[in-house]
């Protein structure tokens, strides 16, 4: 193809894109997006896209972000796709050797743009030395292609302004804007500001006006929906996660409505970049783009990306948290997932409740309100009953925060069929401001949040009130099972498979007769299999360790401990009648008693009938 047509061919898939149209594209399917875990190419390296955006070209969607090492500007990456989660890397499209300027500089959220007058891409960005925050600059880079090699323009303060954090937006007509953190009345970040650029992005032509007076807003990211702009922000907190906030307007330049919050009051520990907006055939979605920073170690990076909802009728946004959710980029359709949550609306109580509180605001569906300790004596719980066994798979928890998140929570969740006995889920190790989410497995009727401390990095002094805005409690319409079964041995009738100490054995007389109850649910590792979970320790399932004994431990979400924790029912060696548990980790494996004590050991045809009556245990279902 000659370059003339190259360019043309270009040209005509842009024009489709910017008025809605979209040439044939490949049959892209519904993929999860998965939040909160390191994202890697197709290559298997780490996607080191950090702030930017997305740019979509015809069938090809084109992720741009940056990558620092050490704190200081290393390039400005482009990766590509077709489906929005397979994701390949193209180019280094601007570097840290592109300009003598950005050998030892600072270049955040950029963002790439195309205008169409000029057919050239303009990259933008927060601009600022390698070692400080003083000169609140813009960075202007351009190129002919998405993924080619940038020129760099320079960098400058639009109209003398300072700019930090900041965002470029493309109207429907053409004309392109900056949305920028700015200073107004003495202090860094304290008013927003927006300017027109010139007619070839790569400059300012006005300043258009100041947004959110004396506010301290940062992380801007616009969108348009029909008439309607969208502008999002985040608090000024350094790197630290807050409560996201938006605005509406029907014109670029204002007048803009006050802020309204969205989200948790963490932004569900994220900050924003960006707004994508996917046109499918069947519909248009908008997915919220932010980035999960750790402040002790910022290399430690996380894309979150969910859906975002904006309502058509009365101009308001929403966002709802999902660890996995589903997006086919060719039709544009969301898929969350079907999971129910038990929590809300069921009966809670708490150790306390301050006055014009309650604990039922910890489980109402509203973020805004939240349940407070009448003291800040700790620790401190907060407990929901769900009134019959459920099935819980993930545990969300909004937490309180002050302005910029200073305290982060330790706690245990603690899991109970009685009310009386309690299973506990250390979390005393949690570092993680304002939201967590943690993946569990357990059937039970009570779950308690225990409150051990919160951890003030700027006031070791304890001043906090033990206080929740909201938990939820996620988990199949169904529980997996709500009876529970015992398992005596082929051998030894009167001895049954228990739990002692966190050890399997079998043993005769059980006291409590709870420690030789399970549930018998579908296998962690594969749903040909089972597994076996504590009634009176729910969330602990026995497994095989190291050594090949049966222990009951904790769950945790990863594939060893689902595999060592399933098992493969069959027809018991020494009766048919009765069962026999291979390791699903360890084929031909199988769980036996010796001296009393569970193991996994290899058992065949040849093996003896001790051996195989070890091994084989009847099951009564309740």
């Amino acid at each position: 193809m000659g370059k003339r047509q190259a360019v043309w061919c270009l040209v005509l898939a842009l024009t489709f894109t910017l008025f809605g149209l979209h040439p044939e594209r490949t049959s892209a399917a519904s993929v999860t997006i998965t939040n909160g875990t390191d994202w890697l190419d197709t290559a298997g390296n780490p996607i080191h896209a950090n702030s930017g955006n997305i740019l979509q070209v015809g069938s090809t969607y084109y992720l741009y972000g940056e990558h620092a090492v050490g704190g200081r500007f290393d390039s400005v990456n482009v990766y590509t796709s077709t489906d929005l989660k397979n994701w390949t890397f193209s180019n280094a499209i601007l570097t840290k050797d592109s300009a003598t300027e950005l050998a030892s500089s600072k270049i955040e959220r950029p963002k790439v743009i195309y205008n169409a007058a000029t057919s050239q891409y303009v990259l933008w960005a927060h601009y600022e030395n390698g070692t400080d925050y003083n000169l609140g600059r813009v960075a202007v880079a351009t190129s002919n292609t998405p993924n080619g090699k940038f020129s760099y323009e320079g960098s400058f303060r639009p109209l003398d302004y300072e700019s930090r954090d900041m965002t470029v937006f493309v109207d429907t007509d053409g004309t392109g804007y900056l949305v920028t953190a700015s200073r107004k009345n003495g202090g860094a970040n304290d008013t927003m500001a927006i300017f027109k650029m010139n007619a070839s992005y790569t400059g300012i032509q006005s300043f258009e006006g100041w947004l959110f007076e004396n506010a301290y807003r940062e992380a801007p990211a616009v969108v348009k929906k029909g008439n309607r702009y969208y502008l999002f922000t985040s608090q000024a907190a350094g790197w630290y996660p807050n409560q996201g906030a938006y605005a509406t307007a029907t014109s670029m330049t204002g007048p803009w409505t006050s802020l309204t919050p969205y989200g948790n009051p963490s932004a569900f520990g994220s900050q924003i970049h960006d707004i994508a907006t996917i046109t499918g055939s069947s519909t248009t979605s908008y997915i919220y783009m932010g980035d999960r920073w750790n402040p002790m170690n910022l290399g430690e990076h996380k894309h979150i990306w969910l859906p975002l909802t904006l309502n058509d009728s009365n101009g308001t946004a929403s966002l709802e948290w999902y660890t996995t959710w589903n997006i086919d980029a060719a039709t544009g359709t969301v898929t969350p997932p079907a999971l129910v949550n038990h929590a809300q609306g069921k009966t809670a109580t708490a150790i306390s409740t301050a006055s014009g509180s309650s604990a039922s605001n910890v489980n109402d569906g509203n973020y805004l309100t939240s349940w407070v300790a009448s003291s800040n004596s700790w620790p401190a719980w907060w407990q929901v009953d769900f009134g019959a066994p459920k099935t819980i798979t993930e545990i969300d928890t909004s937490w309180f925060m002050y302005k910029g998140s200073e305290g982060y929570y330790k706690y245990k969740i603690e899991i109970s069929n009685d009310g009386i006995n309690y299973a506990s889920l250390d979390r005393t190790n949690n570092l993680t401001y304002g939201f967590t989410t943690d993946a569990v497995h357990f059937t039970a009727r009570y779950v308690r949040i225990n409150m051990v401390n919160a951890v003030l990095w700027n006031n070791p002094g304890n001043w906090y009130t033990p206080t929740l805005h909201e938990v939820k409690m996620l988990g199949p319409a169904t529980p997996e099972t709500t009876g529970y079964s015992r398992f005596s041995s082929h051998n030894y009738p009167d001895r049954y498979i228990r739990h002692a100490n966190y050890t399997a054995r079998v043993d005769a007389n059980v006291s409590p007769v709870l420690d030789s109850q399970f549930r018998v649910v579908p296998g962690l590792a594969s749903s040909t299999g089972i597994s076996l979970e504590s009634v009176n320790f729910p969330g602990f399932f026995l497994k095989r360790n190291a050594s090949n004994k049966i222990v009951l431990e904790a769950y945790t979400n990863t594939a060893v401990y689902k595999g060592d924790a399933t098992f493969l029912s069959s027809p018991g060696w020494a009766d048919s009648s009765e069962v026999s548990l291979q390791s699903y980790s360890q084929p031909g494996y199988y769980i036996r008693h010796y001296d009393y004590v569970l193991q996994l050991d290899a058992i065949n045809a040849s093996s003896s009938s001790t051996v195989k009556s070890d091994a084989t245990f009847t099951r009564t279902n309740f």
